[in-house]
Formats: structure tokens, sequence, C-alpha cells
């Protein structure tokens, strides 16, 4: 994604953390004394609900929520406390409530975070020791993962991390990816019209056909710069010109987002889009354009272990509980307590949600109706990436290239290999074939048309490749129709009201970059604080 941005999940307690805080005496005593026995369930050490692994640790990676949603495990634990929400609830239990419900409510932190990619992460190490984080999946970071087969690593689709913020760029390049980071150049490019160009097309007119860079320079001149800015296309319209919209802007957009451009509010992306001056314009269309154009213009990557080593670094850098496989099935802000699919409920004082906006209030309990409708108008783009392992067959080199016209199905092709080459075995290539879409689609279909494209613009020699392989991103990008920033306000404002922050690309209901996400987790926590 342009953007690359990312998303996540955390909680813990166990019978390590009870001999650790009270004595080896006092925890058989109190698990003697209570309606549960002792027992081992697939090499766990089992205390009703309560749980820890015999040789302790946190297991590390990603995940995404998106793609499959909440799930149930323990990892490490912590000396339980009774915060003031839990001890509330303990003072005013009936005789007759459970010694196991008690427990579990007295087990709550003070904070928790529900969704364990960059966001989450950045959050919960901010909060320190003070906080659980739950994560559905069995690794955390969202999208920020990487996987490796037959001798091929990819990324959930390109994550090229752009960090300009200072506090940022000494965590990431001090801590969480210390000595293994890249910096590379970006050579990002377009095809249309069989010419490669580069990117952004409006600086870079130079070998486009002659009509093609009169249309874009006299559209440019000509374009009314008062234009009212009621959709996406005014705003491509008001800044860019007819020309670059037909020629780039509206293809490329209508088919990365699936709608037309008139059905996208202004918001959909401008901060990302690079604007130019006439100057620019020209010189572009002369072969004088300047170099560094864009936000993405340099970016990081890691030297080893693919964009999840970022997680990983971030991992190590948690002072608080981490509870992987923790699916969520319900929030209530009233009672302050979340319930895992187990039935398990955990009280918390202050909640930070980075799962995606519509997925918080179908498990918001008593959400108002109103809510719930402004909810069901979120809508999102699903992408499925069909991953290509090849042998290197002298085609053009790009990290990233874009294909606006309709011609080809998919909008983005990256090649991860080019960007690090460790992650490629020698002599071969890999490909990321990007398609949006919304609804099901059909994978062995589209891995068909990734080779077709593939072969077409000489990128691989034949169909005989190493690896094939198709996986989709049920919430890609944000829907920007003109429905979403009223329906997003309201579910925003409600949480609010309930005391409950939120943060990340999903969670925010937003279009950003992985620093975006970071620095987000990061501000959710401080206004807790």
């Amino acid at each position: 994604m342009a953007g690359r941005g990312g998303v996540a999940f955390g909680v813990a307690f166990g019978a390590a953390g009870f001999a650790a805080g009270w004595g080896a005496a006092g925890l058989a005593a109190l698990f003697g004394a209570s309606p549960f026995g002792r027992c081992t369930v697939k090499g766990f050490l089992h205390f009703g609900h309560l749980m820890e692994r015999p040789a302790g640790g946190t297991r590390e990676s990603s995940s995404s929520y998106a793609a499959a949603q909440f799930g149930q495990e323990i990892f490490t634990r912590r000396r339980p406390e009774v915060t003031l929400a839990s001890a509330c609830c303990l003072a005013n239990e009936t005789a007759g409530l459970s010694w196991y419900r008690r427990v579990l409510m007295r087990r709550g932190g003070r904070a928790i975070v529900i969704g364990g990619g960059l966001a989450g992460l950045a959050c919960a190490r901010e909060l320190g020791a003070a906080c659980t984080l739950l994560e559905a999946e069995d690794r955390v970071g969202g999208l920020c993962r990487t996987e490796v087969i037959e001798g091929f690593s990819f990324d959930w689709t390109g994550h090229w991390l752009h960090a300009r913020d200072p506090e940022m760029r000494a965590l990431i390049s001090e801590r969480w990816l210390a000595g293994n980071i890249l910096e590379v150049q970006r050579r990002a490019l377009i095809y249309s019209e069989g010419v490669w160009t580069t990117f952004p097309y409006q600086f870079h007119l130079h070998g486009l056909p002659a009509q093609t860079v009169a249309d874009c320079l006299i559209g440019f001149v000509k374009r009314d710069t008062e234009r009212p800015l009621r959709n996406a296309a005014d705003f491509i319209l008001r800044n860019l010109g007819d020309g670059f919209a037909r020629h780039f802007m509206f293809p490329y957009n209508e088919k990365l987002y699936t709608v037309s451009c008139e059905e996208l509010s202004p918001e959909w992306g401008g901060r990302f889009i690079p604007r130019p001056s006439l100057d620019d314009v020209v010189r572009g269309a002369l072969g004088l354009a300047r170099d560094e154009v864009g936000y993405n213009a340099t970016f990081w990557y890691p030297r080893q272990g693919g964009i999840e080593s970022l997680a990983r670094g971030l991992v190590k850098d948690l002072s608080g509980d981490l509870r992987t496989s923790a699916r969520v099935e319900s929030i209530d802000p009233g009672r302050r307590h979340v319930t895992l699919a187990t039935g398990e409920e955990i009280s918390f004082e202050r909640l930070v949600l980075t799962i995606p906006l519509p997925a918080v209030v179908r498990i918001l309990a008593d959400a108002p109706a109103a809510v719930r409708e402004a909810a069901s108008w979120l809508q999102a783009v699903s992408v499925t990436v069909v991953e290509i392992g090849a042998r290197e067959s002298g085609g053009e080199p790009f990290h990233w290239a874009y294909f606006p016209e309709a011609r080809f199905p998919f909008y983005r092709i990256g090649s991860p290999s080019q960007v690090n080459p460790a992650l490629a075995p020698p002599g071969c290539r890999s490909f990321a074939v990007e398609f949006s879409h919304r609804g099901t689609i059909d994978k062995a279909a589209l891995i068909e048309k990734a080779l077709d494209g593939l072969i077409e613009c000489g990128l691989i020699a034949d169909r005989n490749v190493i690896l094939k392989r198709a996986r989709t991103i049920p919430v890609a990008y944000v829907l920007f129709d003109h429905a979403c920033a009223a329906a997003r306000t309201t579910v925003l404002d409600y949480l609010s009201a309930q005391g409950i922050q939120v943060a990340g690309r999903y969670g925010r209901w937003e279009y950003s970059s992985m620093e975006d996400a970071l620095l987000s987790g990061r501000e959710a926590a401080r206004a807790l604080t």
C-alpha cells in the first residue's frame, strides 16, 4: 500500500505470577482451597482457565485482525494487581459469587490494548508495565509480518518505512532495528501506453506519447484552482488538471478503490499526492525532473528478517503483559471489562482499540442503534496479493510499479527482492501483484492474470515459475465514500464518551503509513496518562 500502514492486539496472569508474587506455599494453599483441581492440558499447567507454559516466555511475530479476527492463549504472566476498578468490583460482590470469577476480575490490568499491530505495540510500550496487550492471532504485528516459503520472503504487500518524527527515528534505528536497517533510494515506476516512466506521474511526463504530454501540460495550465472540492475528482482536477486526471489519476484511483473518483470524498488521500508547480511539470516533460519528490523518496527496510523484524523489535521493548491468541468476543464499557471467546472476563480501567472500527461496534455491548447504523456505513476495499517467485529474466528493475490502464486488472506490482536481495534465493526475483476488490474473488484466476501481466510486461520469461500463491487482506484500504466522514465521527464520538481511545490506521479508520500507526499508538497512550 502506498502509505504502508499496519494494525493489531494483549493481557497476562497465571501460576508463575502467583508463585513469584505470593510464594509457592501461598500458591499451593490458594489453589488447594479453590474449587479447581490441578491438571495439565496439552503441556500447560492448568488451574481452571489460568495457564502457564512450563518454560514461560513470550512468543513473537505478527498477524492481522483483518485476516482472522481474535483467538486465545496465555504468555508472560506478572504479579496480579488489584486495580481501582477491580477492587470496587470485589468490594460489591455478593457472597454467592464464585471464587473463579473473583480471581478473574481482580487480575485486570489498569490499561488494556486490543490489537497487536504497530499501533497497539507502540501504545503498549508507551504505557509500560501497567498495560496488558491482547492479540487475536498467535503473532503480533498486524499486517507488518513476513512469510518465508521456498526461500522467498514476502511481507503482506510492500511495507516501506518512512520515519520523520525524531523520537520515532531514534527508537527504530537505535532500538527496534538497531544494526538491521537498509536505507533505500526509491525506484518506483509507472507502466502505461507501453512505456515505463518514473513515479510520480505528474513530475515525469518525459517518454510518454507527445499527445499525452500535451494533454497533461495544457490541462495543468488551464486547471481551475478555485474549483469547489466536493469529491476526489474535484481535488484532482483542481490541483493537476484534466490531462493528468484522464491519463493517470482517475483510472488508477478508480481501479484501486473500485468506485469512481466522484464517489470518493476529498479526504481520500490528498496528503500523499505530490502537487507540482508549472516549472516541475515542464521540466518533467523535458526529462529534467528533480529527484526525491514525494513522502517516500527514500525509505528504510530491514537487512534481515523482513518487515516483521520491526514488530519483533517492539515486542522486546515491552514491559507490560502480552497475550496472543486472545480472541475478544465482547467489550462492556459500562462494567469496564472485556470478554474473551473462552468466556473469561478481564477488567480494565482504561482501554485502547486498534482493531477495525466497524468490528469494534460489532463486539461493543449496548451500543446505541445510531452508532451501529453509522458503523454499517464504514466500508473497506480488500486486496488480494499474488506472490510470484521466478528466476531472474532481466526485466525492468523497480521496487514497485503502478498500472493505471484497465487492460491490467492489477493496480500495482512490487518487487521485494529488488529492495533487498536477501528476500529471494540467488538468481531469482520476487513479485507481489496487487488486485483490489470488494466481495469474494477467484484466487486461482487472479494468479493466472498476474502471470499474464508479468509476461506481457517482460518481467518473467514464461509461466514456469518457482512459486505462485495468493493471499487476501480483507480490510486493506478504507473506502472514503461520502458517507464515511460522518459515520466515522459518530462512532468515534461515542467511543470517546465511553472513555475509550482508538489508534492506528484501522482503529482511526484512515489512510496512513507505518510511522503514522506508531505515532498514533504513542499518542493514544499519552492521552490516557
